[in-house]
């Protein structure tokens, strides 16, 4: 029995049958008679984490630090952990010395660890599943369901996103995408992109793509190398908010409005989208829900290894806009 099945039983959360097999001392009284009721009734004991057990440590790993989507990502994640008992440590997801990654592992036995991502021949990966560490994969899919994951379907938020720009009567789209080894965003947003466009009997020409990074940067140049091609764009989806951020800037520098003469669809609905002028019109992804459920699958180990898939969302603002006439 998982600890969200025996949670059910005990009408509570897994955070609460967490804290309560922790000892944490801020239950109600009823509550943790419930608990002790159902786990005697049931014979329900914790899973073991096997070397991991008496670690509350959670290792996050995090491929950007200047990136809003895994800064505020973080941030719930450190907000949530004490509900689970568990504290997070964060950690770069490159290193130039793996083998000092691996003594850092050896030597402190988290309980667990979180990713961000996954490139294709991951390193860190491989070291987690190699050490037998329990991995959630935190906001994108892992490569051959190595692990859990919590994320949304990018393929159809793309789709989804992409359409949004051609009811507003946009048939020249440009993308600026992250790099296709993030397998589970790059290359699923791409395709829901230009699934959109086919199903509307337009297309996505390679040359309307930018390949980069995820950054502000990454955006503000990815901007630039578009407007080289001399494209007639009057739309870009970036996928994400810093990207869309900083092509925005590319944008105005080259004399022209958001979203008057381009529009400006972003991904993922972080702090960006509401700080950005104009505010982004975005595809939001549940930041809280996607924290909270790879949190609770940490506390499932060593259960069978599944994948969550929440629902995105459209949110339109300021950045995008109907085609002028």
């Amino acid at each position: 029995m998982t600890i969200r099945e025996f949670a059910k039983l005990c009408n509570v959360s897994p955070a609460t049958v967490s804290r309560y097999f922790s000892g944490a001392a801020n239950l109600s009284p009823e509550i943790a008679k419930t608990i002790q009721e159902k786990a005697a009734a049931f014979a329900y004991t914790p899973s073991s984490r096997g070397k991991h057990s008496n670690s509350h440590f959670i290792f996050l790993f995090t491929p950007l630090w200047r990136h809003c989507f895994f800064n505020d990502m973080t941030a719930l994640l450190q907000e949530k952990a004490s509900s689970f008992s568990f504290q997070i440590a964060v950690f770069p997801s490159k290193w130039d010395n793996y083998e000092a990654c691996s003594e850092l592992l050896t030597r402190f036995s988290p309980a667990g660890a979180i990713l961000f991502d996954e490139l294709l021949d991951d390193p860190l990966a491989r070291l987690l599943q190699k050490q037998q560490i329990p991995t959630v994969m935190c906001g994108s899919l892992s490569l051959d369901h190595l692990f859990p994951a919590v994320h949304i379907d990018d393929l159809s938020a793309a789709y989804e996103g992409t359409n949004y720009l051609i009811g507003l009567g946009h048939t020249h789209i440009g993308v600026i995408s992250a790099r296709l080894q993030t397998i589970s965003s790059g290359y699923q947003r791409v395709m829901g992109a230009r699934k959109a466009l086919e199903d509307a009997s337009l297309s996505l020409p390679e040359e309307h793509i930018v390949y980069c990074g995820s950054s502000f940067q990454d955006g503000y140049e990815g901007m630039n190398a578009l407007f080289l091609r001399k494209l007639p764009l009057t739309a870009v989806f970036a996928f994400s908010d810093d990207m869309a951020a900083g092509a925005i800037v590319s944008i105005q520098e080259h004399g022209l409005s958001v979203p008057e003469d381009i529009s400006v669809l972003a991904f993922d609905n972080s702090s960006a989208a509401l700080e950005c002028r104009p505010k982004l019109s975005t595809i939001g992804q549940p930041l809280e829900l996607i924290a909270q459920r790879s949190l609770e699958l940490l506390t499932d180990y060593p259960s069978v290894p599944e994948t969550i898939t929440l629902r995105h969302s459209l949110i339109q603002r300021d950045s995008c806009a109907p085609k002028k006439a």
